[in-house]
């Protein structure tokens, strides 16, 4: 279970950074290089985005958007965006409660490494925001980022008096502080703290008008343990790129494999595709080689198949091409691996 969701968070939470991009001047090209951005899986709720990749879009943010990007990102982030996880506070029967729940299942949103600690000490809640600090500015960032949500969904579930009545964070004030006292509700805000936390008084009360569901909460915990135990983690900009690859050697109307048809596929240039291959460590012409290789054993499987049709599939010049490149991947020629078969 852990290892499927380890150094992976939901790619809902990077929607709702990636949201943030555009706003704040971030470019196409300046994403291109982060291999977790493939929108095609995005929509999907249990999809797992590499951890790293969200942190290099952070770290493009900052770098174009400034300081508050955390923040305009948290204001991005409206109720629903974040799915069960936003539910399961505003369904408790108390702040307090609803906390807890959220602590529970957060591995449903954020890499299992992140934890939100509850304690309750008389009328008095604090929520801690746990994970491995680096100290960076992409660092403080997201952790503004993280408390900033967490205190508008406390709000969006129980009203005005959810505001926290202290804020706590780890590292050091920024030159201006205005942009964190307008999301976070509160002044009371202090910098150099032990950790990073908001605190609520009264948060073990109900809500006024507030009609507990208790079928309703034990649904949301179901389906939240659901989210977790069936992550469907994202493959990889490589992995992307090969079942590409592999997709338009089936579309034989639109000619021979080329890589400036298949980096169109990718919505990139030709010369970008190339330089993305060679920082994965590889080269368009071994890939091509490789997925005709692969190809060409999957093929050769139907007997309806002539080699010299699958020679012409696989962008061959002739059939005595294709047995050359064949009996130098498997020691055989196309027609003796077929009879083995």
């Amino acid at each position: 279970m852990r290892s499927a969701l380890a150094n992976t968070v939901s790619s809902l939470v990077l929607r709702v950074v990636l949201d943030a991009a555009e706003p704040a001047g971030v470019s196409g090209p300046q994403l291109a290089h982060i291999g977790g951005l493939d929108r095609s899986l995005l929509p999907y709720d249990r999809t797992r985005i590499p951890t790293a990749d969200l942190y290099r879009l952070w770290e493009v943010l900052v770098r174009t958007g400034g300081r508050e990007v955390g923040v305009r990102a948290a204001a991005a982030a409206e109720f629903g965006r974040l799915h069960v996880w936003d539910y399961l506070i505003s369904s408790a029967p108390t702040l307090a409660d609803g906390f807890r729940d959220a602590a529970r299942f957060s591995a449903a949103i954020c890499d299992p490494s992140v934890e939100f600690r509850v304690v309750e000490d008389g009328d008095q809640l604090q929520v801690t925001y746990v994970d491995t600090p680096s100290g960076d500015p992409v660092d403080q960032v997201h952790r503004e980022f993280a408390l900033a949500v967490a205190a508008r969904r406390a709000q969006e579930g129980f009203g005005k008096a959810a505001t926290p009545v202290r804020v706590d964070f780890a590292h050091p004030a920024p030159p201006h502080r205005e942009y964190l006292v307008r999301a976070l509700g509160t002044d009371n805000i202090h910098f150099g703290q032990r950790s990073d936390a908001l605190t609520f008084l009264n948060a073990g009360s109900a809500r006024e008008s507030h009609r507990y569901d208790p079928q309703l909460r034990e649904i949301l915990h179901f389906y939240a343990q659901a989210q977790i135990d069936k992550v469907r983690t994202e493959s990889s900009w490589l992995d992307t790129f090969r079942t590409t690859l592999r997709e338009a050697f089936c579309v034989t109307a639109e000619g021979p494999v080329t890589l400036e048809g298949v980096a169109r596929r990718l919505a990139l240039s030709g010369r970008t595709l190339q330089r993305r291959l060679d920082e994965q460590g590889t080269s368009w012409r071994i890939e091509l080689e490789t997925a005709r290789h692969e190809l060409a054993v999957t093929l050769l499987h139907d007997p309806a198949l002539s080699v010299q049709s699958i020679a012409r599939r696989l962008g061959y010049r002739d059939q005595q091409t294709m047995a050359r490149a064949f009996r130098r991947w498997t020691g055989r020629s196309p027609s003796a691996f077929r009879r083995s078969l």
